[in-house]
C-alpha cells in the first residue's frame, strides 16, 4: 500500500500543479503582448506596431498570432525576406512543412536577402525535406554526467550463502560513483504511399556508462525493433493504428556480453477521446545469457519471455499530460530458480510553463515518474538459500527538468531514488541516482 501511495502521491501532486497552471499570475512577457496586441487594434497598419506585437506573441508561445502579425507585415510590404524567414520557421515549429516552405524558398530567392539568410533558409528547407520525405529519420541524444549512491547495485543487507550469512567481498558492498553517460534513440519512418498511411517504423535506442572508479558497473544496452505500421479497419475503428515488429537487444556489464535477446510482437494505438490515447504491445523474446569472469554460471539464465504492456495517455491541457500503465511478464529459464512472473505499474506526469528566469522565453518542461514492480520466483536456488524462495518489490520515483537553448538543443537535469526489498536479503538495494546533461534534438 505505501507504494501505491508513492504513485497516487505523485498524481495528486502534479494535479495540483496544472489547476495551478490554469490561472498563472501574469508575467512580464504576457503584460508585454497584452499591451502590444491592444497596441496593433489602435494601430493595425504601422509596422514597428505589428512587428513589437509578432515578438511579444513569441515569447508567450502563440505561434499563431505571430504569424498573424508577420503576415500583416507583408501585406504593406511583400519583398522582407528576413520576415519570410520568420514566417517559414514558425510555420515550421507548428508541423505546417508546406506554408514554411513556400516562405523559405521565397526568403532565399529575394534579391534583399543577406547570406545569413540564405543559409538559415537553405537549413531549414533540408530539414523540412526529411521529415516529408518517404525517408524520414528522427532522434534525440543525450550526453551527461551522473552520480549514484550505490553505482554497483550493491546489497543493502547480509550475504546469504547456502542458508547461511557471509563475510562479503568488498566489491559487493555498495560503492558510490561517478559516470559519464551516452543515451539515443533514432526513429526511421519511410512512407509506403498507402491509403492507410502505412509506412516502415524502426527504432533504434543506445545506452552506456563508463564509471569513474566503479568499472564493474559500466553498461551498454543497444535496442533495435522495425516494422511496418498501417491503419487497415474501417468505420469507427478507422484510427485505431497496428504495427507487428521484430526486436534485438544486447546487454553488456563490465565490458562483457551478458545477453542477447531477439524476438517478435505487436502493438495498437488506438484513440479513445481526441484527449486519451491507449496503447497496448504483446511480444515474446528469446534471452541467451553467456558466461563470464563475473558470472561464471550467467547461462543458467537463458530463456523465454512472454510480456503484455499497457498505458494510456491523457493530454489534459495543451501545457499538461499524464500516462499511466502497467506490465505483465513471464519468464521461463533453464532452471527453475531463475524462473519468475513479474507485473508492474507505473506513471509520469508533464508540465511544460513559461521560463520562470526570462532567460530566452521558450517553456521548460518538467516530469514526475513513479514505479512498482513485483517478482516472485518459481523455486528456491540451493546455492544461495534452499529454504527461502526469491520474491522482490522495487519502487521508484524520479524528477526530469529540461531547459531549451534552441530549437535543437536543451539543458537536462534529472534526480530519482530507487529501492528493492527481497526475501533474500542479496538482492535488496537503495540508490540515489543525479545527472545533468544535454540534449539534442534532429
Amino acid at each position: 500500500m505505501r507504494i501505491f501511495g508513492y504513485l497516487a502521491g505523485a498524481t495528486v501532486l502534479f494535479i495540483v500543479l496544472a489547476a495551478q497552471a490554469q490561472s498563472p499570475t501574469p508575467t512580464a512577457d504576457r503584460i508585454v503582448y497584452d499591451a502590444a496586441f491592444q497596441d496593433t487594434l489602435r494601430n493595425p497598419s504601422d509596422p514597428a506596431t505589428v512587428l513589437r506585437y509578432a515578438e511579444a506573441a513569441v515569447k508567450v508561445n502563440d505561434l499563431e498570432g505571430a504569424i498573424s502579425g508577420l503576415e500583416r507585415l507583408l501585406l504593406i510590404n511583400g519583398d522582407q525576406p528576413r520576415v519570410k524567414l520568420e514566417l517559414g520557421t514558425l510555420y515550421y515549429r507548428l508541423g505546417s512543412y508546406e506554408a514554411a516552405r513556400a516562405y523559405f524558398e521565397s526568403a532565399r530567392l529575394s534579391a534583399k536577402a543577406t547570406q545569413e539568410v540564405k543559409l538559415r533558409s537553405a537549413e531549414y528547407l533540408a530539414a523540412i525535406d526529411n521529415r516529408t520525405g518517404k525517408s524520414q529519420f528522427s532522434g534525440d541524444l543525450l550526453a551527461g554526467l551522473q552520480y549514484s549512491t550505490n553505482a554497483n547495485s550493491g546489497p543493502t543487507g547480509a550475504i546469504r550463502a547456502f542458508g547461511t550469512s557471509v563475510v562479503p567481498n568488498p566489491t559487493f558492498a555498495q560503492r558510490g560513483d561517478f559516470a559519464a553517460v551516452a543515451a539515443a534513440n533514432i526513429r526511421h519512418r519511410y512512407d509506403l504511399g498507402r491509403q492507410d498511411s502505412g509506412a516502415i517504423e524502426s527504432n533504434f535506442s543506445f545506452y552506456g556508462t563508463r564509471q569513474f572508479q566503479v568499472s564493474e558497473a559500466n553498461v551498454l544496452v543497444l535496442d533495435v525493433n522495425t516494422g511496418p505500421r498501417m491503419k487497415p479497419f474501417e468505420g469507427w475503428a478507422e484510427q485505431i493504428s497496428v504495427r507487428p515488429f521484430l526486436m534485438g537487444r544486447y546487454v553488456a556489464v563490465d565490458d562483457m556480453t551478458n545477453y542477447w535477446a531477439w524476438g517478435a510482437g505487436g502493438e495498437a494505438n488506438v484513440p479513445l477521446t481526441p484527449q486519451i490515447t491507449g496503447n497496448v504491445a504483446l511480444f515474446g523474446q528469446r534471452r541467451e545469457f553467456l558466461n563470464n569472469t563475473d558470472a561464471p554460471f550467467n547461462n543458467e539464465s537463458s530463456g523465454v519471455e512472454a510480456v503484455t504492456v499497457f498505458d494510456l495517455r491523457a493530454e489534459i491541457t495543451s501545457n499538461f499530460w499524464m500516462t499511466a500503465g502497467g506490465n505483465v511478464s513471464r519468464y521461463t529459464a533453464v532452471v527453475q530458480s531463475e524462473s519468475y512472473w513479474q507485473f508492474g505499474a507505473g506513471t509520469s506526469a508533464t508540465w511544460r510553463f513559461t521560463d520562470p528566469l526570462g532567460i530566452n522565453g521558450r517553456p521548460w518542461q518538467m516530469t514526475a515518474n513513479a514505479y512498482t514492480s513485483h517478482a516472485a520466483y518459481d523455486q528456491v536456488n540451493v546455492f544461495i538459500d534452499p529454504t527461502t524462495v526469491r520474491t522482490q518489490l522495487d519502487y521508484g520515483i524520479g524528477l526530469a527538468l529540461s531547459l531549451p537553448l534552441d530549437e535543437r538543443f536543451s539543458l537536462t537535469a534529472q534526480t530519482g531514488y530507487t529501492q528493492r526489498t527481497a526475501s533474500i536479503s542479496n538482492y535488496s538495494y537503495n540508490a540515489f541516482t543525479s545527472l545533468v546533461g544535454v540534449g539534442w534534438r534532429f
